[in-house]
């Protein structure tokens, strides 16, 4: 019980982390509402179990057949979010083009962006990586790492879900969209700097 919150403990903290994933819910709830939203953090929830089954099953051998792993995981990650930060950037900022994409994207398309976001984070990467070598350890049974894959997973969720609710209540929404070019230009240099660290600075980190 006792690793257990630990590892409770700092997923939390590194979940609440602002970060790529942060930045993309935030980015979804206000520009195309609270199911967009939603699905985008059912999309980093369901990724987080990538990171979680090469961790448990596939690191040791992954780690000889493709040393540099993490590496690409971190150019394509910084690519991905370097588009989407420059698309954000270049969107619409009056309420009536923000409501007319909100028809445009669709349900599988908000999934998507929360789970490659997640997938595509090498700062989730390692993070998993290093909580189940150090934290909960390659011995532990099956079930015990997979539960805490699942603890994993569903604190991602709830927390991005929080997120979610917040930006994309009805007052809020308004008073973001009403000023949608700002929170636009702010979120897309956001997703564009993470992007141009993970792509030129960024060596290691642990929070997504």
């Amino acid at each position: 019980m006792n690793q257990l919150a630990l590892v409770f403990g700092v997923t939390m903290l590194a979940v609440i982390s602002p970060g790529a994933d942060f930045a993309m819910v935030s980015r979804n709830s206000y520009l195309y509402g609270r199911q967009a939203g939603i699905l985008s953090a059912l999309g980093i929830a369901a990724s987080c179990w990538t990171h979680v089954f090469y961790a448990v099953f596939l690191l040791s051998s992954m780690q000889v057949i493709l040393p540099d792993l993490l590496l690409y995981v971190r150019y394509a990650g910084a690519a991905y979010l370097l588009y989407v930060g420059i698309r954000t950037i270049l969107s619409g900022s009056a309420i009536e083009e923000a409501e007319e994409r909100v028809s445009l994207v669709t349900p599988s398309r908000s999934f998507l962006d929360g789970f490659l976001t997640n997938a595509l984070n090498p700062k989730t990467a390692v993070f998993v990586i290093s909580l189940y070598t150090q934290v909960i350890g390659p011995a532990s049974p099956l079930s015990y790492a997979l539960m805490c894959g699942m603890m994993i997973s569903l604190c991602h969720l709830a927390w991005f879900v929080a997120v979610s609710y917040v930006l994309s209540q009805s007052a809020t929404r308004r008073w973001i969209l009403a000023r949608a070019g700002m929170f636009n230009r702010v979120i897309g240099v956001f997703l564009v700097c993470i992007g141009l660290a993970l792509g030129f600075f960024d060596h290691g980190g642990a929070h997504s």
